[in-house]
């Protein structure tokens, strides 16, 4: 069980699960460890840090009175938002689009690769590179908006970088499309999200690439990517203001900790915090050269926990709204043991998508391959969300 507890509560044995607080806000290597003795318990005390969540399965329980589940408080918070907003444009179901996703999703990433090769040389962004690949990802979204989406977790560490710049352009059409923004907005945040990231070209690949914690002075380096993107994107014919506040904007934060403006509330135009909620929620849900990936669902409770000092709980409300509670893509146990991918979202209610039954934990095999409607199941209900490694199940073969 996962329980949130005060930090002066932490003791050795415990199992820590999560530091409640930014990846770059502690001075650990890993977010998830045993607290071995009282040096590291110390380290954690002497931190910012006021509550930490332990998985008291994999470590020792707290004998005083827990802060709460996080599970179930946390299920009941995000639950609130269960039903998914009607008339979202989708028009064809997402097994008919997955294959042209799939093909799209490739295709962007050569492109991307490409692209950011060439100014890694010292060339400049040519928008006429990337403008047919950008069409191909709003036309896919407006066909259905979930299909593009269910394969941004499906990376690779070495080509992170590329990866992560066509996943947020994807996530974010999706996110626009839910918004009722026009095509033609949709197709600037495509841009933007295919280039955000442009200016990490410009850092130097040890710093880009380290598998450790970044320096300070390392991560100032490392920050100046969006500086570079701005010179290197201001004033490109083609690209308007929704496009730029994508570039500009992703780091920034609702407190006004982020960068590289340091921006506080309404100084963010909409799409700027827009592009901040999917640049995270793509980044925590994929596996780094530093970091484990975090799973969907999990990630989406924890962002709506950093709600009022990162981001704004509204557009995360909507944001949860548009991917489901269990975002398509994700693996999921079912109570009757049985394990599957999420496939389509139930537009009446979020917690019973439709799912590709893949496996049986009771009996650890897999099983032949069926999608079925959990909304006609009524016995049947998500236990919770799973990592992928839990069962060595490989995503990719069966999406």
């Amino acid at each position: 069980m996962l329980k949130k507890i005060k930090v002066s509560q932490v003791k050795p044995g415990m199992y820590v699960h999560d530091l409640d607080c930014g990846w770059l806000e502690h001075p650990f290597f890993r977010s998830r460890f045993t607290v071995s003795d009282e040096s590291v318990v110390e380290k954690i005390v002497v931190t910012e840090i006021q509550h930490l969540v332990i998985d008291t399965e994999k470590g020792i329980d707290c004998e005083e009175e827990s802060v709460c589940d996080v599970q179930s408080t946390l299920q009941q918070n995000i639950s609130d938002n269960h039903a998914r907003k009607e008339g979202d444009g989708k028009q064809v179901p997402a097994a008919d689009e997955i294959d042209n996703a799939r093909h799209i999703y490739q295709e962007a990433t050569g492109v991307i690769h490409h692209l950011y090769e060439e100014v890694r040389l010292g060339k400049q962004v040519v928008l006429e590179h990337i403008e047919p690949i950008t069409e191909k990802i709003v036309n896919s979204v407006f066909r259905n908006k979930d299909a593009l989406i269910s394969l941004t977790r499906i990376k690779d560490k070495d080509q992170y970088t590329f990866k992560h710049s066509v996943s947020v352009s994807g996530l974010l059409a999706s996110f626009a499309l839910d918004r009722g923004f026009s095509r033609e907005r949709i197709r600037q945040v495509v841009l933007g999200g295919l280039l955000h990231d442009v200016g990490k070209m410009q850092v130097p690949a040890e710093i880009l690439n380290k598998p450790e914690k970044l320096t300070d002075s390392e991560y100032e380096i490392m920050k100046s990517h969006v500086i570079h993107g701005m010179g290197l994107l201001t004033e490109l014919p083609g690209l308007t203001q929704d496009a730029m506040d994508v570039v500009t904007m992703h780091h920034e934060r609702i407190d006004g900790s982020g960068y590289p403006r340091g921006l506080k509330g309404n100084e963010i135009p909409m799409v700027g915090q827009m592009s901040m909620i999917v640049d995270v929620y793509d980044a925590l849900t994929s596996v780094r050269c530093y970091k484990n990936a975090w799973e969907p669902s999990y990630t989406l409770k924890k962002m709506l926990e950093w709600c009022g000092r990162q981001f704004n709980q509204e557009l995360v409300s909507h944001y949860i709204r548009c991917l489901g509670i269990y975002p398509v893509g994700s693996l999921v146990q079912l109570k009757s043991g049985l394990v599957g991918i999420v496939m389509e979202q139930n537009e009446k209610d979020l917690l019973r998508p439709d799912v590709r039954v893949i496996y049986n934990s009771r009996f650890e095999k897999y099983v032949q391959v069926k999608d079925i409607q959990m909304r006609k199941l009524p016995e049947e209900t998500i236990v919770e969300a799973i990592s992928p490694e839990k069962y060595n199940i490989d995503l990719a073969a069966f999406v």
